[in-house]
């Protein structure tokens, strides 16, 4: 399945509560902690800053290595 991104983060949607929704209102998850459903949500926007923290840092910079690692880390997650 191809998810559409941006998803976003509901109360309640399709009769469940705390859902994520992609941008097609596929139901990609439900009955995620409130807390966590708006990071969810936020995850597409700060995998791209974080790719352009490691663009713009040099090999050896302590945050553009930080930002690397996460994203190998969050590519792994999704793979």
């Amino acid at each position: 399945m191809t998810i559409s991104a941006p998803w976003r983060f509901f109360k309640h949607a399709y009769g469940l509560s705390n859902v994520v929704l992609d941008a097609d209102k596929r139901l990609l998850a439900a009955q995620v902690p409130i807390c966590a459903g708006p990071l969810m949500a936020a995850a597409p926007t700060m995998l791209a800053v974080l790719k352009k923290v490691a663009a713009r840092l040099p090999e050896g910079d302590e945050l553009g290595d930080l930002a690397r690692r996460a994203i190998a880390r969050a590519t792994v997650a999704v793979d």
